[in-house]
């Protein structure tokens, strides 16, 4: 790197805390902890959607979605189609619409809403609790150790330099400027991180294109993908078995993410989406932002990986393992990038981790403050009072991620952990939604016995007593899953069923979807969506993953002169799509009655 790369980086950081500073001297973070926290519910969906991709782009995604790339090949985005396409869909579709309209202020608040007594207390205290020092740390410590993977091959910094450098930045500009200026930044940062992102992907094609020209890159690439490691490298889908990604993981991903997806907006997987939702205009705005997150982070991925099928070419160690394979993304932009343009993608490396961590510490102290500090402990003081204590609490979070950043060693292993302890109770996320029979202590024997039951199963059964070969990690969640169904469907039908009353009121509140016996009639409220609702959702929010997916196919696919797999991906695409948006809009016609 040269002067010149270096004046762009420091300009962008200047610019972040100039930033922050006119948030604050304007006064547009607001006074109170809504403004502060939630933006005055203001914010229109897309904003928030492409908010939410930005933070999404964790700087913990280029070390490990490259490094997964020289490993795979072309198919890697099956990676996060089968993690993100489904989910996001059912979040639009099924659950948007009813948590915007409880008007909530935290997620959490959900639960003492949903249930009664002692177990509505403790499930929102743990559920907040988990989000600020569990989800939110580790998410944030990844981040700072992808970080450090990349800025240490590129820049030569030690872990304490980049942390040194960057981490003072953060919380200057997210302790001044509030939910609003995250977003704003956010929606910058993504252009950042998009631009640069485009600018390696040209970088790459002209060097395969050589003396015959940029145009026949993709086709140079292709075959000299093909020569070096075989066909496989450019299927459009993955083989029934890989060593990081084949068929049944996949099936896995795709199944371990989307069930119980939307019901619960704090997960321990990745825990803004509340703060999204809440913040939004209305619902119509809500349910927007998760097709805005889905589309904007899709393409966001798409520009990261793709680049590195020219790195693995290039290096071949990277794809045998004699090279470390998270080193990809910082070898590449060393090597494509030249002077002006390096400075660049750093700034879009800073910008995603800045977006992830300034969410990560804004929607934290919103929690703390909202559903322990506030709510357990002092309960009536001045807004000012609060907000300082979440200002605090957002500088806490920062320091235990770094200590999560310096022992952590793999950025996937983080995310492959976090899941599987999630996983295991998601299916209580649809059922406090959709069943009047589950009940708070239901509610209890998921939250506590699901990741109870996925360590148990982790280190003792699937460890010791059952071997199940390269397939343990996805056999262990599903297991995790089904043992932790059984648990709470026999806690709810041996147990007494939440009091009468508290369901009533909730659903006079919310109208929700799913299976509610008498309540309705007995709330006075006209019964307004049969349960074959829920079933027309999914199909809906099907159709929106296979449009989009689709969409992301065809784009990865020209990259690699795949023409005609990219022909037959845009039909596809465009007759899912017409088919969603269609279906999608007579359903929420219906769904969104109150607004």
């Amino acid at each position: 790197m040269l002067g010149i790369d270096y004046l762009i980086i420091v300009l962008y950081m200047l610019a972040l805390i100039g930033f922050g500073l006119y948030m604050k001297i304007t006064k547009r973070t607001g006074s109170d902890t809504e403004n502060y926290f939630l933006g005055g519910r203001s914010i229109p969906g897309w904003l928030n959607g492409i908010s939410y991709a930005a933070t999404s782009m964790n700087t913990d995604v280029a070390p490990a979605y490259s490094g997964m790339t020289v490993i795979t090949g072309a198919f890697v985005y099956w990676w996060f189609i089968s993690r993100f396409s489904i989910a996001f869909f059912i979040g639009a579709v099924l659950f948007a619409v009813f948590w915007r309209r409880l008007k909530l202020v935290t997620s959490p608040e959900f639960y003492e809403l949903r249930f009664s007594g002692t177990p509505a207390v403790a499930i929102r205290s743990w559920v907040a609790i988990r989000s600020v020092f569990i989800s939110v740390v580790a998410w944030t410590g990844a981040g700072l150790l992808g970080l450090y993977k990349i800025a240490n091959p590129l820049l030569g910094w030690d872990m304490f330099t980049t942390f040194a450098i960057i981490i003072p930045i953060i919380i200057f500009y997210v302790l001044l400027s509030g939910y609003k200026g995250v977003v704003i930044s956010d929606f910058f940062q993504t252009i950042i991180i998009i631009i640069s992102s485009v600018v390696l992907m040209i970088m790459v094609l002209k060097e395969f294109g050589g003396d015959a020209g940029f145009l026949q890159g993709p086709e140079n690439l292709k075959n000299a993908m093909v020569s070096r490691f075989g066909s496989g490298v450019i299927s459009w889908h993955p083989p029934k078995s890989h060593e990081l990604l084949g068929m049944v993981g996949v099936i896995a991903w795709m199944v371990g993410t989307s069930v119980g997806y939307g019901g619960d907006v704090a997960p321990m997987s990745g825990a803004m989406e509340g703060q999204r939702i809440l913040s939004c205009k209305n619902s119509r705005e809500a349910s927007k932002m998760y097709i805005w997150t889905e589309i904007t982070l899709f393409l966001m991925l798409s520009l990261l990986t793709l680049p590195a099928l020219g790195a693995m070419v290039k290096w071949p160690g990277l794809h045998d393992g004699t090279i470390n394979k998270e080193l990809a993304y910082g070898m590449m932009i060393n090597h494509y990038l030249p002077s002006g343009l390096l400075g660049l993608a750093v700034s879009g490396i800073l910008a995603s981790v800045m977006s992830t961590i300034s969410s990560n510490m804004n929607f934290g102290a919103q929690v703390f403050v909202n559903d322990v500090y506030k709510r357990l402990f002092v309960k009536n003081t001045t807004e000012k009072h609060y907000l300082i204590v979440g200002r605090i609490v957002a500088a806490l979070i920062v320091v235990i991620a770094i200590v999560i950043a310096v022992r952590a060693e793999n950025v996937i292993d983080i995310a492959i952990f976090m899941l599987g302890i999630s996983s295991a109770e998601l299916t209580a996320n649809w059922a406090q939604w959709w069943w009047w029979r589950f009940n708070g202590k239901a509610r209890i024997a998921a939250s506590f016995g699901g990741p109870l039951v996925f360590i148990i199963n982790k280190y003792i059964v699937f460890n010791y007593f059952i071997n199940m070969g390269d397939n343990s990690d996805y056999v262990v969640v599903f297991a995790s899953m089904l043992m932790t169904f059984v648990l709470w469907v026999l806690v709810a039908l041996f147990t007494k069923p939440e009091p009468e009353e508290k369901l009533i009121a909730f659903y006079k509140k919310a109208k929700p979807l799913g299976w509610w016996g008498d309540i309705p009639e007995k709330a006075g409220v006209k019964r307004m969506y049969k349960p074959s609702k829920v079933v027309a959702g999914l199909g809906i929010a099907v159709l929106g993953a296979v449009a989009v997916s689709a969409g992301t196919i065809a784009f990865n696919s020209l990259y690699i002169a795949r023409w005609q797999v990219a022909i037959y991906s845009v039909f596809v695409m465009i007759v899912a799509g017409i088919c969603f948006k269609l279906f999608f809009s007579k359903y929420f016609s219906k769904t969104d009655l109150d607004e």
